[in-house]
């Protein structure tokens, strides 16, 4: 079975779906970067984050926590905590007045996919009423939970709480309106794809056996292997062009709204899914490509300074 929807899970932002369990303080390399300038100059720490967990997430690794303390500014793809992103987001979800999800699917899927959201909770009328990426989204953040991890344990969450609880400025890496254009774009034969891999990885309760071949990704800091997990054997050709728009196009974007940003002075604690960091295309290579250094963090073993 194609493995391209756990794929989409974790380029989703907001739904964005990279899990993390066991020990948040393990020794070792972390999802977090200093971003330095060509002299040397600390301007930012980029960190990739995971929209779905448990409470092993927490607390987060020290050197996470102190960065973010040391930041003069948190910057998300979104304010997921802010009432009107998650409005706009649930409007956009819903087809037209009068659409019905099944006059767009194949035949043979549609008892699929309603047995695999009934499963899930959802019953068959919402289900007509949904856009298919939100409906591809909202099944794997549902399949997430019934294997313990859940979006409000989720460390972007997380984060925007602890900022604005010390009065720290959080600012938003992208509008919720390319965030949207993003999750429904690739065309219609991608997003196909995407909802039926949902099903799929319901159908075939290798759910908890998924996750924990990404978090060993994760908690390795290997943004190389996750971004291999995640183009190559996670992956379909149905679901390149999606792909396109939900990690590519955004990671030049959200480059070029980092480096802006930057020009204003300032050292912002930046804060992605994780499934944005390595590759070709990541956010990685794009800051190194226009002239920045980039300096993985270790958390050191038990004992050592």
């Amino acid at each position: 079975m194609s493995m391209s929807m756990r794929g989409l899970l974790n380029a989703l932002t907001g739904v964005w779906l990279l899990l993390w369990a066991g020990l948040a303080t393990a020794a070792g390399p972390l999802f977090l970067w200093e971003l330095r300038d060509a002299g040397g100059g600390l301007r930012a720490w980029l960190y990739g984050t995971i929209h779905v967990c448990d409470a092993a997430c927490f607390p987060l690794p020290d050197e996470v926590r102190n960065a973010l303390s040391a930041a003069d500014s948190l910057a998300l793809e979104l304010d997921l905590s802010d009432p009107a992103v998650m409005q706009r987001l649930g409007e956009a979800a819903l087809l037209p007045a009068g659409g019905r999800l099944q006059t767009q699917l194949p035949a043979a899927l549609w008892p699929r996919l309603v047995l695999a959201a009934t499963r899930m909770g959802l019953p068959a009328e919402a289900v007509q009423r949904l856009q298919p990426w939100m409906l591809s989204t909202l099944l794997t953040v549902r399949l997430a939970d019934t294997v313990g991890f859940r979006t409000d344990q989720g460390v972007d969450l997380w984060l925007a709480g602890v900022a604005k609880a010390s009065k720290k400025p959080l600012w938003a890496l992208e509008t919720v309106e390319r965030q949207i254009s993003a999750l429904s774009g690739g065309g219609d034969a991608a997003q196909l794809a995407a909802l039926t891999e949902a099903v799929e990885l319901i159908e075939s309760g290798e759910a908890r056996a998924y996750f924990q071949r990404m978090l060993a990704a994760w908690r390795a800091g290997d943004a190389a292997a996750l971004d291999h997990l995640l183009r190559e054997e996670l992956s379909s050709e149905a679901m390149a062009p999606l792909f396109v728009e939900m990690l590519d196009r955004r990671n030049r974007e959200m480059a070029d709204t980092l480096i802006q940003h930057l020009g204003k002075g300032g050292r912002p604690f930046v804060a992605v899914g994780a499934g944005h960091f390595g590759g070709a295309s990541g956010l990685l290579a794009e800051l190194t490509g226009r002239g920045y250094r980039l300096r993985q963090v270790v958390a050191p073993a038990a004992g050592n300074d």
